[in-house]
């Protein structure tokens, strides 16, 4: 198993719908903080300018979602 297949597992299906909604380019503002965290904290996400942005695992997991 890929360490990106290892990160999503840690992901339940609203955090995942919310790295799916960054991906899209979705607003910020209907995140829940707690699933923001979550996703900075994996290196799944980043933080730039103030608004979260996809880092290239965060990517790679997004495409692994949408199949």
């Amino acid at each position: 198993m890929c360490r990106t297949s290892e990160l999503l597992g840690q992901l339940s299906e609203d955090e995942q719908a919310s790295l799916q909604d960054i991906a899209r380019g979705g607003s910020q503002d209907c995140i829940p903080d707690g699933h923001a965290e979550k996703l900075l904290r994996l290196g799944l996400a980043e933080l730039v300018c103030g608004d979260q942005a996809l880092t290239h695992r965060g990517k790679r997991a997004a495409q692994m979602l949408r199949g």
